[in-house]
């Protein structure tokens, strides 16, 4: 039994199974209903590969999962770009994630590969997750496999997780979250109105209303008014 915290606990029915005794004994194997056979032949007991095993696991010996580091970071054409692990982003940043994850075995750390049609997780989420992707082999050393996925980042500002929940029987449980702040666009990041082709059609009617001013204004100043001659009374 495993709880939370990948604390164990087994609970043997009998002490004999791990008694000497039993790790060299030799039994006949049975051949079905009738009985043992006289022509069975004597074989060795499991017991001790047995208990090896069980006692492994218990102590932590075998199965047992470590994140050795977590990286994430702005990327622009599949190359890096700004510092490791920063604590803010923009909205719909393309971030790249990966996980360097060790097993475990007896004596020495060996790189994980899970099971077949076994997958790691992503998730990028706030209350719910905005994004669910797996996390892919990129490589291998000595003793780790590095997972990672990029991904591009919601349209959405504010407190978000990247979290890897990943709990799988005879494991232990690997539960990393890096928490970063999602921003909005700054002012000087929008694109200019004359890039937006929806934005047009206003850009020309305040072109046609500044220069219709100031041909008012030209025609109002350097317009000469026609003289009047003044009326004389004849007496």
């Amino acid at each position: 039994m495993q709880a939370r915290n990948s604390a164990r606990l087994t609970v043997i029915g009998s002490a004999e199974m791990l008694e000497d005794t039993w790790f060299d004994a030799t039994v006949k194997r049975s051949v079905g209903i009738s009985g043992v056979g006289n022509d069975a032949k004597e074989v060795k007991t499991s017991n001790q590969a047995l208990a090896k095993e069980v006692t492994g696991w218990t102590f932590k010996e075998i199965g047992s999962l470590k994140v050795n580091q977590i990286k994430h970071y702005l990327q622009e054409n599949n190359a890096q770009i700004g510092p490791v692990n920063p604590k803010m982003y923009r909205v719909k940043n393309d971030v790249k994630y990966s996980i360097e994850i060790s097993e475990y075995s007896w004596n020495k750390y060996l790189p994980y590969k899970p099971p077949k049609r076994d997958v790691i997780q992503l998730e990028f989420s706030m209350l719910s997750p905005f994004h669910r992707v797996p996390l892919q082999l990129e490589s291998t050393t000595q003793n780790s496999s590095i997972f990672s996925a990029s991904i591009r980042l919601p349209d959405q500002h504010g407190i978000f997780n990247f979290m890897v929940n990943y709990k799988r029987p005879f494991l232990s449980n690997l539960e990393e979250k890096n928490t970063v702040t999602v921003r909005h666009f700054a002012h000087d990041e929008w694109p200019r109105s004359w890039v937006i082709s929806g934005a047009w059609p206003w850009i020309s009617g305040v072109g046609v209303t500044v220069i219709g001013w100031i041909v008012f204004v030209a025609l109002w100043l350097w317009s000469k008014p026609e003289e009047i001659s003044p009326i004389v009374k004849k007496t």
